[in-house]
């Protein structure tokens, strides 16, 4: 059996500051920022970063003192946290990957513009894999999350 996945959506680099790596992935590797998002109740932002191809790198990184960010740096430190695969059905997905023994964990399906659950690295290699669906491509989810303040400026721009 094999899942159904859409696509490889972004790898997740835990951070400690978003601004401080963006040196290496905007201005070095040309990411295009593209969505931000904050959930300051559970302690963290990202910048998700495209690149030509399709392939993204979101940055997380922590908002205040507590949160799975800032317990994930302080024993891991900067680096991999995730990787997100994109599902057409999560219910489906999420049924599918237990029955083939897989643990299944933070389920969440209330906003339709992202909708996740977590393989638990203790069934994924050590790695975090996060399946999600949502009902918007990658424009409308630009729109959603906009992140024009980490965008370099074009020439002719103004």
């Amino acid at each position: 059996m094999t899942l159904p996945i859409r696509s490889l959506d972004h790898t997740a680099i835990a951070v400690r500051s978003i601004e401080d790596a963006l040196s290496l992935y905007r201005d070095l590797l040309g990411g295009d920022p593209q969505e931000l998002f904050e959930r300051p109740e559970q302690g963290f932002r990202t910048l998700t970063l495209r690149f030509p191809g399709g392939g993204g790198i979101e940055l997380i990184a922590p908002l205040g003192d507590e949160g799975f960010v800032q317990e994930f740096l302080a024993t891991r430190g900067e680096g991999v946290h995730h990787m997100t695969f994109m599902v057409a059905d999560l219910a489906q997905s999420v049924t599918e990957a237990r029955a083939a023994g897989v643990r299944v964990v933070g389920e969440d399906y209330t906003n339709p513009a992202w909708q996740e659950a977590f393989i638990s690295p203790r069934s994924a290699h050590g790695t975090i894999i996060q399946l999600a669906q949502s009902n918007r491509d990658l424009a409308e989810r630009a729109k959603l999350w906009p992140s024009d303040a980490y965008r370099i400026a074009q020439i002719g721009d103004a």
